[in-house]
């Protein structure tokens, strides 16, 4: 996307590689939060924003994938249980990943619900029926003594017990996943509790509706009814129930990737605890703002909580919830880079997983250790790791692990380019899938195998796997997904340079994320935004490229988004550049610098310097593009890249050469030609082969001229450059009517 450089000679110029633009060769970006993550991505990565996250791996922590935590009914006790969710949603939505999720790695455990435990009141036998069936789980009979219950509340004119009977019967339709009879008994109950003016009663009722409200996807309504609890709790001073109600509002914050929402009410939680004398359910809290913490990316205090949690399962003597903390602590340690910590922890986790007997532990420690190793870059060790949880899905037939293991070995492969291999375990996993008519696991199949496609250069293909994974999406109703693979389908179609049809994918993708809430899915239109920045400049309409940016920059702040920052920055500058706003692109790439240098990572600072040097020397700042650009080769020497190190030598021949220091622009365009051929890089030896024959140009010693820019013709004619050629074709044209060879010269201007 960024705008070449131009060297110039005789009014002609040469596209100069490397002042800040790269050749996309491969798999250059970072998945977003994670170290050396490895989430299957998708084309165009030479920019960052372009790739959109594939269906993800299914998270790997303790328990089986859960849902996002649904707040359950308030109750007379304060106890947290985590309870067992079900399979996650199609494609374990990042988000974002929602991130990008290592093969077979965990995104953290979800935080507890509040368990379900209604409200009660016997009087009679009869509501004591129903009180040991509920609690047995044995809803449809419960349900039957409770309407009973009712009846003889109704003869008796008991108006406050028949309250009571309405909330047991609504709390019960709850239990059998009837919301809409909930919401009804429940609304009934209320109308009973505010006529007798039973607060008490009121606030455990509001919680109740918020419930089945939130279930029924009436999300303002649960807000608004969680928000009456706690109002009430707190005007009854009732330390318990303000508890319940502050779990309940931040596992709903939780539930809609709303964590920065979420972490003052689990925070508010934590400061009643010692007046609540239950180190069960402060666990449960710390381990949510644990979560919470590690989704904001803030995975210092990730693991101040999750230790906590660790403190207090360890003086419970519990396992279980050992466990789990074990888990998701190493999990956090990960994302700092701590390997050591990360893999002491899992090691733990496997350990506690082999005392309990329990396999599906046991994968997720496997899992979550290959992982490690993967961020170490040991595949050879990842490999093993997730060989044994393939033969430890074999041994336990568990068919939905052996894929999970199919996924893990296919993205490993693909990560060293093995790609054969990673087609094969992903064509096993989709079959797994298939036989078990798990349509969310089909889909996810799908979306790996696209991005192996996409790696392999194979758009069509990639293309094809995207297009039925999109039909699934439809199938499942998923937003989330169909919003992921629209994107990818628009990510495709800019790799074919069919630019047209990919800013109608990418509209596609913003207008099924307006279905959706959250920070994850405001990420996912930002950089939708940035995708659609790249369409318009590579068509040439770059002030409606620069619209995008915009937004897209607007969206990065908002959410704090360093990495989605810098690529903002580079894209408005790249933008201002091309329209002649020159001071104004010095602006944007400046910013870019600043950030790059708060994000510490050297790709990024090293690309900074070169954009920003080649613009100095558009400007005439010779002296500031220089020190740019030495920086930027200080850099690529550092970290041995070689191919950066001959973008800042191409950088610095292109200033040398416009100051006039041309036995200076030679040898740095010379040590651009050498690091080209050791690296195997036609597009750089024929762009160093350009640059030389227009510095010999510059010389008047046009015999070298010719021969530099007739080997610069012969690259751009293997690569079909045609830029390339044009601009060699001109440079011999006019060196050979320097040298008198008029017929020549005319045969090239004419080319």
């Amino acid at each position: 996307m960024a705008t070449p450089s131009v060297n110039r000679a005789g009014g002609l110029a040469v596209t100069v590689l490397g002042l800040g633009c790269r050749i996309p060769t491969g798999q250059l970006e970072r998945a977003e939060r994670k170290s050396a993550q490895l989430g299957p991505q998708a084309g165009r990565q030479a920019e960052g924003w372009r790739v959109q996250r594939p269906l993800q791996l299914q998270p790997q922590s303790f328990s089986p994938d859960p849902t996002p935590p649904q707040p359950s009914s308030p109750s007379s006790s304060s106890n947290f249980s985590l309870q067992q969710g079900t399979q996650g949603r199609a494609g374990a939505m990042f988000s974002a990943l929602r991130r990008a999720v290592l093969p077979g790695s965990g995104s953290i455990h979800q935080p507890a619900a509040i368990p379900y435990s209604p409200p009660l009141f016997p009087r009679s036998r009869e509501p004591q029926r129903c009180i040991i069936h509920q609690m047995k789980g044995d809803y449809e009979t419960a349900l039957k003594l409770h309407k009973t219950h009712l009846s003889i509340t109704q003869e008796l004119s008991d108006y406050a017990a028949q309250g009571r009977a309405y909330g047991n019967m609504g709390n019960a339709y709850n239990a059998l996943g009837a919301f809409d009879q909930a919401v009804r008994y429940h609304r009934q109950e209320l109308q009973i509790s505010m006529e007798v003016n039973d607060r008490a009663s009121q606030a455990s009722t509001h919680g109740n509706l918020a419930v089945a409200y939130q279930a029924l996807g009436a999300h303002d309504r649960a807000l608004q009814h969680y928000q009456n609890h706690l109002n009430i709790a707190r005007e009854l001073r009732d330390v318990q129930s303000e508890a319940r109600a502050l779990g309940n509002l931040g596992n709903f914050h939780c539930s809609r990737g709303e964590f920065p929402q979420a972490v003052p009410y689990y925070e508010q939680y934590l400061r009643l605890s010692p007046d609540l004398q239950d180190m069960e359910s402060e666990g449960k809290v710390c381990h949510n703002l644990g979560y919470a913490h590690y989704c904001l990316g803030s995975y210092q205090d990730a693991v101040k909580y999750y230790e906590q949690d660790l403190a207090l399962a360890k003086d419970l003597h519990d396992k279980l919830s050992q466990a789990k903390a074990y888990c998701n602590l190493g999990l956090a340690f990960k994302a700092l880079g701590d390997f050591t910590k990360a893999e002491e922890c899992q090691k733990y986790l496997l350990s506690l997983a082999q005392s309990l007997n329990n396999a599906q532990a046991r994968f997720r420690a496997l899992g979550n250790l290959g992982d490690i190793f993967v961020c170490r870059k040991d595949v050879t060790g990842a490999i093993q790791f997730y060989e044994q949880q393939l033969a430890l899905a074999h041994q336990v037939k568990e068919r939905r692990m052996e894929a999970c293991a199919y996924a893990a070995l296919g993205a490993t492969y693909r990560l060293v380019q093995k790609y054969d291999k990673a087609l094969g375990y992903h064509t096993q996993e989709l079959e797994v899938y298939q036989e078990l008519g798990d349509v969310p696991g089909e889909c996810k199949a799908h979306g790996h195998l696209a991005a192996v496609y996409m790696a392999l250069g194979k758009y069509a293909m990639a293309f094809k796997s995207y297009e039925e994974q999109l039909e699934l999406g439809h199938r499942l109703k998923d937003p989330g997904v169909e919003a992921q693979v629209y994107g990818n389908m628009g990510i495709t179609k800019m790799n074919v340079g069919v630019m047209e049809e990919a800013i109608g994918y990418l509209e596609q993708q913003l207008a099924t994320l307006q279905q959706l809430s959250g920070n994850e899915a405001v990420l996912d239109r930002g950089r939708a935004y940035g995708n659609l920045g790249d369409c318009y400049e590579a068509l040439g309409d770059f002030e409606e490229a620069i619209k995008y940016y915009d937004q897209y920059l607007s969206v990065a702040q908002s959410l704090n988004r360093m990495q989605d920052q810098e690529k903002a920055y580079r894209g408005l500058g790249n933008g201002h550049r091309a329209m002649g706003n020159l001071q104004q692109s010095l602006v944007c790439f400046e910013k870019r610098l600043v950030v790059a240098h708060e994000l510490g990572e050297c790709g990024g600072k090293a690309q900074a310097y070169g954009e920003l040097g080649a613009l100095h020397s558009q400007l005439g700042n010779y002296e500031q593009a220089i020190s740019c650009l030495e920086r930027q080769l200080g850099i690529a020497r550092d970290t041995q890249d070689r191919s950066l190190e001959g973008d800042a030598s191409c950088g610095l021949g292109v200033v040398y050469q416009s100051m006039g220091e041309y036995e200076t622009a030679l040898r740095c365009h010379q040590s651009d030609l050498e690091i080209a051929e050791e690296t195997g890089s036609p597009a750089r030896q024929g762009r160093a082969y350009g640059n030389l024959g227009l510095t010999y140009e510059s010389l008047g010693n046009y015999e070298r001229a010719v021969v530099f820019q007739e080997q610069h013709l012969s690259v751009a004619a293997q690569t079909n450059d045609l830029a390339a050629k044009t601009l060699a074709y001109g440079s011999l044209g006019r060196t050979h009517h320097a040298l008198q060879n008029y017929s020549q010269a005319v045969m090239y201007l004419q080319e």
